[in-house]
């Protein structure tokens, strides 16, 4: 058994455990960055809800992968993802715009082939709301919790929080 089929097996049986140790449970899947990106496939694959803050592309792993997607959506063609992605148009690695050795991020060691997502986005426009500028250094959680998510304001007409869309 290679490091592959190891791990998948063990996944199955971690998703097995939980199911049975707790039949009633809601479980969400939460997570940051590459934890997000990690939270979402699994979901995906799974079936459960996952909730990714600022985590990049994931469309193209979940394909090379050949992780097992729902059906696709009537309005976009993509699959529809027990998936919500939140991020803001600050953060060059959720936006995509981390891609090509000409990117801002490649310095600080990021390298991203795709920006897109799988599910639905809850994006919020912090550059032009806002004032912030593009950069890498927008995508630590703290920022999102403490400068975002804290905030007290409309985002959209009578709404805190934008509408996820696919």
């Amino acid at each position: 058994m290679n490091v592959v089929e190891y791990a998948d097996v063990l996944l199955q049986n971690l998703v097995s455990n939980l199911t049975e140790l707790y039949p009633d449970a809601n479980i969400w899947l939460v997570g940051h960055s590459l934890g997000g990106a990690l939270a979402s496939l699994l979901g995906t694959t799974f079936g459960f809800p996952a909730v990714a803050f600022e985590a990049p592309g994931e469309r193209l792993a979940a394909s090379r992968l050949h992780l097992p997607l729902p059906p696709p959506s009537n309005a976009t063609g993509a699959p529809l993802a027990p998936v919500t992605h939140v991020y803001h148009t600050a953060d060059p690695i959720a936006q995509g715009t981390c891609t090509g050795v000409g990117s801002p991020c490649v310095a600080a060691g990021y390298a991203l082939e795709t920006r897109c997502h799988l599910g639905k986005t809850i994006l919020y426009d912090t550059v032009e709301r806002l004032g912030w500028h593009v950069d890498v250094r927008t995508h630590r959680i703290g920022d999102v919790i403490t400068r975002l998510l804290d905030l007290e304001e409309e985002w959209e007409p009578g709404r805190y929080v934008p509408v996820a869309r696919e």
